[in-house]
C-alpha cells in the first residue's frame, strides 16, 4: 500500500486565510475609527445621537472610511467564512450571498451618507435610512440562517447557540428602533444604536476565530499523508 499527498491549494488556502483575517479586523478597525471620530468631535454624545451622524463631524471622512472598510473587508470575510462554513456547496453558496449582500450595506452608509442635523430631507439622506432599515431587517434573518448552516455542518456545532442568541438580541434591538425615532427612547438613540451594531460585530470576531482555527487545521491536515488502498 502506497502513501498519497494531500497538499491542497496554497494559493487558495491563503487567499481563504486573509479573507477570514479580514472579517476579524473589519469590526475592530471600524469602531476604532469611530471613536476616533467622537473624540475629536466636540459636543457630541455617543449616548444621543447616532452613528451616522458622524460623517459630518469634523473628522467625518473617517467614518465614512470605517463604513467603506466594513464593506470592502466584508466582502473578502464573506469568501473567507464560505470557504469554512458549510457541509455542502449550496450552503457556502448561501453565507457567502448573506454576507456579501451585508458588505453591500456597509458600503452604502459610506456612498449615501446622512443629511445633517437641522438641513433638509435629500434623496440621499432617504436612501441612507432605506439602507439602514434593510440592514435592521436582513442582518437577524442573516444570523438565523448562518446559525442552521453550522447546524448542518459538525465542524460548527458548537457555534449554535450563541449564532442563535446574537440573532435574538438583535431583534431586540430592532423592535427597539421605534421607540428612538420620535418616542420615549429617543435620549438613548446613539447607544441603543451602537448596541445594535456591536452585537453582530462582536459575533464576527468570534466567528472569525472559529474560521481561522478550522482553516488552520484544514492546511495542516491537507499536508498529511495518509494511506490509499
Amino acid at each position: 500500500m502506497r502513501g498519497m499527498q494531500l497538499h491542497g491549494n496554497p494559493a487558495g488556502n491563503r487567499g481563504d486565510l486573509a479573507g477570514i483575517a479580514a472579517g476579524i479586523v473589519a469590526p475592530i478597525l471600524s469602531w476604532t475609527l469611530s471613536v476616533v471620530v467622537m473624540a475629536t468631535w466636540s459636543g457630541y454624545d455617543p449616548v444621543a445621537e447616532s452613528i451616522s451622524s458622524l460623517a459630518n463631524a469634523p473628522l467625518g471622512w473617517l467614518q465614512t472610511v470605517a463604513f467603506a472598510v466594513s464593506g470592502l473587508l466584508g466582502i473578502a470575510w464573506a469568501f473567507g467564512l464560505s470557504s469554512v462554513l458549510g457541509s455542502t456547496g449550496r450552503d457556502r453558496a448561501l453565507v457567502r450571498a448573506l454576507l456579501l449582500v451585508q458588505a453591500a450595506f456597509a458600503i452604502g452608509f459610506a456612498v449615501l451618507p446622512t443629511d445633517p442635523e437641522g438641513a433638509s430631507v435629500t434623496t440621499i439622506g432617504r436612501l441612507h435610512l432605506l439602507d439602514f432599515y434593510l440592514y435592521a431587517v436582513t442582518m437577524p434573518l442573516t444570523l438565523v440562517v448562518l446559525a442552521l448552516v453550522m447546524r448542518r455542518d459538525q465542524r460548527w456545532s458548537t457555534a449554535v447557540r450563541p449564532t442563535l442568541l446574537a440573532a435574538g438580541l438583535v431583534v431586540v434591538a430592532t423592535v427597539l428602533v421605534p421607540a428612538t425615532v420620535d418616542g420615549p427612547l429617543t435620549p438613548w438613540l446613539g447607544l441603543l444604536e451602537r448596541l445594535y451594531v456591536a452585537i453582530p460585530s462582536i459575533w464576527q470576531v468570534g466567528a472569525g476565530v472559529v474560521a481561522w482555527r478550522l482553516a488552520t487545521g484544514s492546511a495542516a491536515a491537507a499536508k498529511l499523508e495518509v494511506p490509499a488502498s
